[in-house]
């Protein structure tokens, strides 16, 4: 199973999401993040992506959510998810992310994946979840991704 993160710098009542500018959810927004590298733990994985992506030093953050994703192809991932408190720097674009604030009750859910709309306001709120979620093609090798169904819990 690959291992991911994905990270949401929160300040108020926003949430800074990146537009992906290439890889997997090319075109969508999503939480900064990408593959835990071998030796890597997920923390250090988030640490890393954030400073990469949008170039902040990570202070501060707090696991909010474990995912797992499937589809019929072979796809088996898994995700920590991170909401980040505190950082040194401002948000910046670079060549793989463009980072843009928004109001928490108002996020771009038809320019996310469609599993955001099941459990990313939940955590924003405070909650702490495990979900699964079943696409059709997650890398859109054969057809468009298309979430099947999911099951999402209170908890880590």
């Amino acid at each position: 199973m690959r291992r991911y993160v994905i990270g949401y710098p929160v300040r108020g009542d926003r949430v800074l999401l990146i537009h992906k500018k290439r890889g997997l959810g090319k075109g969508l927004y999503n939480g900064i993040g990408g593959k835990v590298e071998e030796g890597e733990t997920p923390e250090e994985a988030m640490l890393r992506e954030a400073r990469e992506e949008i170039g902040i030093e990570v202070k501060r953050y707090e696991r909010v959510a474990k995912l797992y994703f499937y589809d019929p192809h072979g796809t088996a991932m898994e995700a920590d998810v991170f909401l980040i408190r505190e950082w040194e720097g401002e948000p910046v674009e670079s060549d793989e992310a463009r980072p843009e604030w928004f109001p928490m009750e108002c996020l771009p859910y038809e320019k996310m994946w469609e599993d955001d709309r099941v459990w990313l306001w939940r955590v924003l709120r405070g909650e702490k979840l495990t979900g699964k979620f079943w696409f059709n093609d997650i890398y859109g090798r054969y057809e468009p991704p298309r979430m099947l169904r999911c099951e999402v819990r209170e908890g880590l």
